[in-house]
């Protein structure tokens, strides 16, 4: 399941950064921890998907603009649901019956009623004087008292209190502010002041709960270290950093009780810094190697370091390194504890008696076992660009023109073991952990087939690409053709849910996946995504350049299921049966077989058109008369029959009132709103005839 961090107007970049880290920190592997927009809240079918919504620090009014068509949604997601909301400070205002912050005050003041009213009272502040927007200047270690009378200091920053929470039904408070609040916390005689103010309360709304704070229990005191305005901080984070264990016991505590299991890890193990990205070809491709770096060398004057050259990227400086064995521990050490997004990235090519790195550099991929597998007249993934702790295969490509012109038509695969700040649909953001594989090809297409001269749709590439990864799967070897991998329209991979699978007591071993077994009505709870593909598109020299970033479940047990998962359930069956155990998927010779299977996939769409491939595709997809509701139009029912060859968008066929199988003659040709849209409950969908 995922819990949703909301990063929109309204957010500050500190507060967004510190609850997706806390989050991650006590909710993985559990959950899939990630940000989301306003549009994606609207318009992708999160609510059946998640856990959690969490609306960060930064200010209330723009929240209540920006989030005005979902409001309901939101409501629905926790009271119908049973869903969870979070609201840290800003969200913690946003999530009340009515805010009253700055009451007087004529430069600050905002008053009003709430739609959410998940507390049903007010939410009143700044609890302490002292705020400015965009501003430190009022921040402090505000103490808190728990009901068992223990305290600790959390940072707090223009948060409120919650007005008579002791008398509602239904609120619990979980922590008073210690100290004299400067704003009062009663306003009903009945309740007494000796309650002390409510800093963090939790409250049932319906099915769901929702946990709002005044203070900022989510910052984390090593980061607010880093702050530019150290000499404010300095003692604040002093008082911070003694007691945070305490709050790292109580955040934990209240994630809990708000519904959410939390992993048992008090380490707080932190982001790992990035490592060298490091390029390599196998023998009989060693010209790209030069050919790149030529490439690199050219685009503009570099300047000079110790050790290096420094090239403009485009977005980022890239440090360009020569030699493994001479450089790789340089240029490790120069990105160490750097943050992530403001570091100079570091490239390293082989010396001219260097083939691939050796283990002790890249532990963790075996690039030699890589070439091994790959196709020998390979063009596409013939050169790798490896690191194991980068930002985002992707990114770093898409946002970085002078780098990605320079690399070898169609030749390169970007792989990462971990990704630190991974993207994908919508600007969502989040951490690949190891076990995710996360990579990213640079393909070109020409805009016209050279053998039918017809003109070429790049829209085509995603399914091309999703249609080489099943496969890869699949053909990994003999008894790998059980795994019930499929794809879903347009870009994603999804696998039979082990959940399912088990209490419909199938079995797959020696029959693979047949649609029959499975009900279509049944797909959204039998599936489970376990990939999903990024395409970025560039018009270079007169063809398309194309990013395919991938990010796909192999080993991690996180919050759906993995390949190796599968492999285990399979087993059991297989040992049972006296047949050869499966072995792991090595990413390694996956990748290989991805790319093996891209490039021919690709020959032959741009040599004979979308008709050669489809019928394939359509083996390995989950939406062959598949009935849906197309909600754009009048909620008509219609079957899904299959893919148009100009522009790939689904065709589907409206069914007769009350029958499943008979049509009326109307056709409908469905495509996604900006790749946010849930095929399993309906679509946007324009007519054709």
């Amino acid at each position: 399941m995922n819990v949703l961090v909301y990063n929109g107007p309204g957010t500050t970049p500190g507060s967004v950064k510190h609850a997706v880290e806390s989050l991650k920190d006590f909710l993985e592997p559990f959950y899939a921890v990630s940000t989301v927009s306003a549009k994606a809240l609207q318009t992708e079918p999160w609510t059946s998907k998640a856990s959690a919504v969490v609306f960060p620090g930064g200010a209330d009014l723009p929240y209540v603009k920006e989030c005005k068509p979902i409001k309901a949604k939101i409501s629905d997601f926790v009271r119908k649901q049973g869903g969870t909301f979070i609201g840290f400070c800003a969200g913690g205002y946003f999530g009340s019956g009515r805010v009253e912050f700055a009451k007087g005050n004529l430069e600050l003041e905002v008053t009003g009623n709430r739609d959410l009213k998940l507390f049903p009272g007010i939410a009143r502040g700044p609890a302490f004087d002292g705020f400015q927007y965009n501003s430190e200047v009022g921040a402090r270690a505000a103490m808190l008292k728990l009901p068992d009378g223990s305290e600790f200091a959390s940072y707090y920053n223009g948060g409120s209190l919650f007005v008579d929470a002791d008398k509602f039904d239904g609120v619990e408070v979980l922590a008073r502010y210690s100290e004299t609040t400067d704003v009062p916390y009663w306003d009903t005689s009945s309740i007494t002041k000796d309650s002390g103010p409510a800093a963090v309360v939790l409250c049932s709304a319906g099915k769901g709960r929702a946990l709002l704070t005044g203070p900022h229990l989510e910052f984390i005191p090593h980061i607010l270290e880093k702050s530019d305005n150290k000499s404010f901080l300095k003692h604040v984070v002093t008082v911070l950093k003694a007691d945070d264990k305490r709050r790292l016991n109580f955040f934990r505590t209240i994630l809990t009780k708000a519904g959410l299991n939390c992993n048992n890890d008090f380490a707080r193990v932190r982001a790992p810094s990035l490592t060298p990205l490091v390029v390599a070809a196998p023998p009989h491709k060693r010209s790209l190697l030069y050919e790149f770096e030529k490439n690199l060398s050219s685009i503009q004057v570099p300047s000079h370091g110790e050790g290096y050259i420094e090239l403009d990227g485009g977005k980022e400086k890239f440090k360009i390194y020569q030699g493994f064995a001479n450089s790789y521990y340089i240029a490790q050490a120069s990105l160490r504890d750097q943050e992530p997004d403001e570091i100079a990235k570091c490239i390293i090519f082989p010396d001219d008696d260097e083939g691939t790195p050796p283990s002790d550099k890249v532990p963790n991929y075996n690039i030699a076992k890589y070439f091994h597998h790959l196709n020998k007249d390979n063009t596409i993934g013939s050169l790798m660009l490896y690191g194991e702790v980068v930002t985002s295969t992707s990114s770093l490509l898409n946002e970085n023109r002078h780098l990605l012109s320079s690399i070898p038509e169609s030749s390169m695969l970007h792989v990462g073991t971990i990704q630190v700040s991974g993207h994908g649909r919508g600007g969502n953001t989040w951490v690949n952990p190891k076990g995710v594989s996360a990579s990213t090809a640079v393909i070109s297409l020409p805009t016209f087939s050279p053998r039918t001269h017809q003109r070429i749709s790049v829209v085509f590439v995603q399914y091309l690409s999703m249609l080489a990864y099943c496969k890869a799967i699949t053909s990994y070897g003999p008894g790998y053709n059980d795994l019930p991998v499929r794809i879903k329209w347009p870009n994603d991979l999804y696998a039979l849910g082990p959940q399912y699978y088990q209490k419909k007591k199938l079995s797959l071993v020696g029959r693979e996946l047949d649609h029959t077994i499975v009900p279509l009505t049944d797909i959204e709870p039998a599936y489970l995504k376990i990939a999903g593909l990024l395409v970025n598109t560039h018009f270079i020299n007169d063809k398309y350049l194309l990013l395919l970033g991938c990010g796909l479940n192999i080993s991690h047990d996180g919050p759906t299921t993995s390949l190796d998962s599968w492999i285990d359930i399979l087993n059991k069956e297989r040992e049972a049966a006296h047949l050869e155990i499966l072995k792991p998927y090595e990413v390694e010779k996956l990748h290989a077989l991805y790319m093996n299977n891209l490039e021919a996939l690709i020959r032959k769409f741009v040599d004979f058109g979308p008709a050669s491939i489809l019928p394939e595709y359509y083996k390995l997809w989950l939406h062959s008369n598949q009935i849906v509701t197309l909600t754009d139009h009048n909620n008509v029912r219609a079957m899904i029959t299959g893919i148009t060859e100009d522009y790939g968008l689904l065709i589907a066929r409206e069914l007769r009132p009350g029958s499943d199988s008979h049509f009326t003659g109307s056709v409908y040709h469905l495509q996604p709103d900006g790749n946010t849209f849930d095929i399993f409950r309906g679509l946007i969908s324009k007519k054709a005839l």
